[in-house]
């Protein structure tokens, strides 16, 4: 049995990103909530409404920022990176 590991099967990192958004309700969480679950890639997510900045996390292995903050921003919501 040939035992080499294609790049394409190597363990990728999972990364956290960041966004600063205006989700401000249960209504605009619950909103966004069937968009987030039903994203390949995305495995976890949260949004911290007693921020100030009312931060979006996401947990990933292989998307985007822009990735995140097109598909916010298509549903009607200001979404934008926040540095580390």
């Amino acid at each position: 049995m040939n035992n080499i590991k294609l790049a394409s099967y190597a363990k990728r990192t999972l990364r956290v990103l960041v966004f600063k958004t205006n989700l401000v309700s249960a209504k605009d969480i619950h909103r966004i909530s069937p968009l987030m679950g039903d994203t390949a890639g995305i495995l976890r997510w949260n949004v911290d409404e007693h921020d100030i900045d009312n931060v979006l996390r996401i947990e990933t292995s292989w998307l985007l920022p822009g990735d995140i903050i097109r598909m916010v921003t298509d549903a009607g919501y200001l979404c934008e990176e926040l540095p580390d």
